[in-house]
């Protein structure tokens, strides 16, 4: 059986007392806080909170931005396999427009056209049939890519294929002996030309099939 001695009980009931007070004390203190303190804290969020906001709305303009660039570029990937079958399809090719000398891939310079019109076999396997034009329309830096069934003229008005390309002249022809005719294609899509790097580039030459050997 364990006993507590005299000063042992009296040290342990001044601590007791003493905690008592101090909790006593806490309680009865309400202050708040100073109009320094609530102004300085509320300085100190409004910063926090500044920050926040101006990374969230950064990362989703990145979004945005690239999603239109993902999108644009998806597109004019599925304009060039519409016209490559269309291409490969035709017996001629003919280009048009206002001409410019452009710098392909290989950094040889040539000369490409806004507009091309295919022609295709007839049932009698002549080459008659018109069946299709494609063309860009736009200024400076900002052109879209349309496509015209038929024997109507291309114009803005046809169906939109791209946009966001670079540059107007993008077709020409090219012909060799013994060689089938090729239409060359070369489009750069950009949602900020301005900015180079983000130059996202298709380049074929597609034979026509159908085509007379040079």
């Amino acid at each position: 059986m364990s006993t507590t001695s005299p000063d042992g009980e009296s040290m342990m009931r001044r601590s007791v007392m003493r905690h008592g007070r101090r909790l006593r004390h806490r309680a009865r203190d309400e202050r708040g806080f100073t109009l320094t303190e609530m102004v300085v804290t509320m300085a100190m969020m409004g910063v926090v909170i500044g920050a926040v906001a101006t990374l969230f709305t950064s990362a989703s303009k990145a979004e945005v931005d690239l999603n239109f660039r993902f999108s644009s570029q998806t597109e004019a990937r599925l304009a060039l396999d519409t016209f490559r079958r269309e291409i490969h399809n035709a017996c001629s090719a003919t280009v048009s427009g206002t001409s410019a000398s452009v710098t392909d891939p290989s950094g040889v310079a040539k000369t490409r056209y806004p507009t091309v019109a295919l022609t295709t076999l007839d049932s009698g396997y002549a080459c008659t049939v018109a069946s299709a034009s494609w063309c860009t329309v736009g200024s400076g830096s900002s052109y879209a890519l349309y496509r015209q069934s038929g024997s109507t003229s291309c114009t803005s008005s046809s169906t939109r294929r791209a946009q966001y390309l670079t540059s107007g002249p993008i077709f020409l022809i090219a012909t060799a002996t013994n060689i089938l005719p090729k239409v060359g294609i070369d489009m750069t899509v950009n949602l900020e030309p301005s900015v180079t790097r983000f130059d996202y580039r298709i380049h074929d030459d597609i034979a026509l099939r159908n085509g007379g050997r040079g």
